[in-house]
């Protein structure tokens, strides 16, 4: 069965009609809306849904918005919350130390920690410099 981690980035782009990939996220979300992509389990997190929702009003100045964003995020049957527990931060934090090369955030750490503790290699994400050195597969449209 195929997973897929879903970054906070196309979920600011569904919502932020400003952003460069509004139009991607868009389509890639009436797919999975729809049951039209491969991937038969999807994936998010609590730290993700943080970084959306900040970032979300942040970008756009509305608190409604955000709302509606972080609402979307945990009313959702088809994906799966993960919580960053105190093993994950551990990982993380070695992970975020090591990768000092690479911009990456520490949410960003959480997200392929995440990843590898549960089976996962693809990521829903434009980040894809930060993602790619952390041998994860970078899916950037569905």
């Amino acid at each position: 069965m195929l997973r897929l981690f879903i970054d906070s980035g196309p979920f600011v782009a569904l919502y932020y009609k400003d952003d460069q990939h509004h139009h991607e996220a868009v389509d890639s979300f009436a797919k999975i809306a729809g049951n039209g992509i491969r991937y038969r389990k999807l994936y998010t997190s609590d730290y993700v849904l943080d970084e959306a929702v900040t970032t979300c009003r942040r970008r756009t100045g509305s608190h409604e918005l955000s709302v509606r964003l972080g609402t979307d995020i945990l009313a959702s049957k088809s994906i799966v919350m993960l919580k960053v527990d105190e093993r994950t931060i551990q990982e993380s934090w070695k992970l975020y130390k090591e990768k000092g090369d690479v911009k990456l955030s520490f949410t960003d750490a959480t997200c392929a920690a995440l990843a590898r503790a549960h089976g996962i290699i693809n990521i829903f994400t434009y980040d894809t410099r930060d993602f790619r050195p952390l041998n994860l597969n970078v899916i950037s449209s569905l």
